[in-house]
C-alpha cells in the first residue's frame, strides 16, 4: 500500500510539473510580491516593436507619466484595465493598485510600450500596453493579482480575452480587491 501510495505522489508532482511547462505557469509566489499576490509570468511578450519609454511618476493604479526617446514626457492609461480610483473619491483597493503599479514600474525604470488601434482616450492620454525589464506584461500583471478589472473599449481589445480570463481567475480566487472590498 505504501509502495502504491508513493507511485502515486511521484504520479502528481510529474503531471504537476508537466501543467506547468505546457502552461508556462510559474508555481510560487515571486519573492517581492508579498503575502497573497499570485506570481505573475509575463503573460504575453511584449512585440518586436515596442517602443521604450521611461516612468517619471506614477499617478494611480491604471495611469502615469512616461519620457519617449526625444525627452517629450506623456500621459499614459493603461489600456484594457480599470482599477479603483484614488482620487478625487477613494475607492476601495486604490492605493495598493497604486503601489502595485509603482512595484512593477519603479520611477526611472525603462519600460517597453504598445498601443493597440485608438492611441488616444477622450483626456489625449497615450493608451498602452505595458511591459517592463523583466518581460512582465504589467496590464496583465495587475488583473492576475486583482489590482484591476478587465475592460474592453472597442477598438483596443488586443488582449482582452487574456485580460478577462485573468479577472475571472483573480474574482474566484478572491485576490486583492475581489477579496477586499
Amino acid at each position: 500500500m505504501k509502495r502504491l501510495l508513493a507511485v502515486l505522489v511521484v504520479l502528481a508532482i510529474t503531471a504537476f510539473a508537466v501543467w506547468i511547462v505546457a502552461t508556462q505557469q510559474q508555481p510560487a509566489a515571486t519573492p517581492d510580491a508579498g503575502p497573497g499576490i499570485p506570481a505573475v509570468d509575463g503573460g504575453i511578450p511584449a512585440p518586436a516593436d515596442a517602443q521604450q519609454m521611461t516612468v517619471v511618476d506614477i499617478t494611480d493604479g491604471d495611469t502615469l507619466r512616461l519620457r519617449d526617446g526625444s525627452g517629450a514626457v506623456e500621459n499614459v492609461r493603461l489600456v484594457g484595465i480599470d482599477t479603483p480610483e484614488v482620487y478625487p473619491v477613494y475607492e476601495c483597493f486604490g492605493d495598493e493598485a497604486e503601489a502595485e503599479l509603482l512595484r512593477l514600474a519603479p520611477i526611472g525604470g525603462t519600460l517597453l510600450v504598445d498601443p493597440d488601434e485608438d492611441p488616444f482616450d477622450d483626456y489625449d492620454r497615450l493608451l498602452l500596453y505595458l511591459w517592463n525589464d523583466d518581460g512582465t506584461f504589467i496590464n496583465l500583471a495587475l488583473v492576475e493579482g486583482g489590482f484591476a478589472e478587465a475592460i474592453r473599449v472597442a477598438p483596443n481589445d488586443l488582449y482582452f480575452d487574456e485580460l478577462f480570463a485573468a479577472e475571472d481567475a483573480a474574482a474566484r480566487g478572491a485576490l486583492g480587491m475581489w477579496g477586499s472590498c
